[in-house]
């Protein structure tokens, strides 16, 4: 018994081993950082906006702010292609939808480009011009890594391949986490429908918070058990690894990213290996939580 338990330990040891390596940024990436400029209306009339882009597996997430004070916009659509980015997004305001969709070419000067704005019935061409902050300009994310985090209740939407056994597809729902009595662990269920179907799911969450280290068990809606560990410390991600799962004669491994912009607010990129093959990109979510104020006022 002692002897499986040491060897448990070990395993588990190496794959947090993995995940701290995978954490580092290449610190010459052209795209990541924070931008800041003015985006123009064909009148003359120009805002002051700020663009985040940070890296995800296989990828870029990136937030916008500017066109409310203190709100981040996420963005659904960051496509790179060679110079050029491509950047949208899609939310609620107090005028009504807003959505855009721009597109930036990365030179020495900066980002800049043109793009399509549309706010409630009105539509209009934009141009933006951004500079890179310095690091030293960039308001660095104020997010504490804790279990306390995650209490609450966060609605979420998640958009991926149905994949068994690790994911039932496109869903969207509720999860909400309960703080666990004499430990850093949070207890949450999920309800919510997944192909217009009702599904339900639990799991647990637990984080060292002296050693960084988190640990994720996740009770899924086919009945297989999810197990994950991960390293937070970083201030904006975290990154899991989860043990091998076996299914028809083939082991499965899922590679997960959790952005934490904001208290209110975060992300999750999966991808996922089978047989030792390299990493493909299986789903990602969105999660907001329900007493949070993300939307612009």
């Amino acid at each position: 018994m002692t002897t499986a338990i040491n060897r448990r330990i070990v395993d588990l040891t190496v794959l947090v081993a993995l995940v701290m390596a995978n954490s580092s940024v290449a610190q010459n990436d052209p795209w990541t950082g924070t931008w800041r400029g003015n985006l123009t209306t064909p009148q003359g009339a120009t805002t002051e906006i700020s663009l985040t882009i940070a890296p995800s597996q296989g990828g870029y997430l990136g937030v916008i702010v500017g066109f409310t004070p203190n709100t981040e916009i996420r963005l659904t659509t960051v496509e790179i292609n060679g110079p050029v980015v491509t950047l949208g997004a899609a939310t609620k305001t107090r005028f009504g939808p807003l959505s855009f969709l721009y597109q930036l070419t990365n030179s020495e000067q900066g980002l800049s480009g043109e793009g399509h704005l549309t706010l409630g019935e009105h539509s209009f061409e934009v141009s933006l011009e951004l500079t890179r902050a310095r690091r030293a300009d960039v308001p660095q994310p104020q997010i504490e890594p804790s279990i306390s985090y995650f209490s609450g209740t966060w609605d979420f939407e998640y958009t991926g391949g149905e994949f068994p056994p690790l994911s039932a597809g496109t869903r969207s729902g509720t999860v909400s986490f309960e703080t666990m009595p004499h430990g850093p662990f949070v207890q949450g269920s999920v309800t919510g429908e997944v192909f217009g179907e009702p599904y339900a799911e639990s799991l647990t969450i637990g984080f060292d918070e002296a050693a960084g280290s988190v640990l994720w068990h996740e009770q899924l809606s086919n009945g297989r058990n999810l197990i994950a560990v991960g390293n937070w410390s970083s201030p904006i991600a975290i990154n899991f690894l989860t043990i091998p799962m076996s299914a028809d004669s083939d082991m499965f491994i899922l590679r997960r990213m959790i952005h934490t912009p904001s208290e209110t607010a975060f992300s999750v990129v999966d991808e996922f290996s089978v047989n030792g093959e390299p990493f493909r990109r299986l789903g990602s979510g969105f999660y907001t939580k329900t007493n949070g104020t993300n939307l612009p006022d």
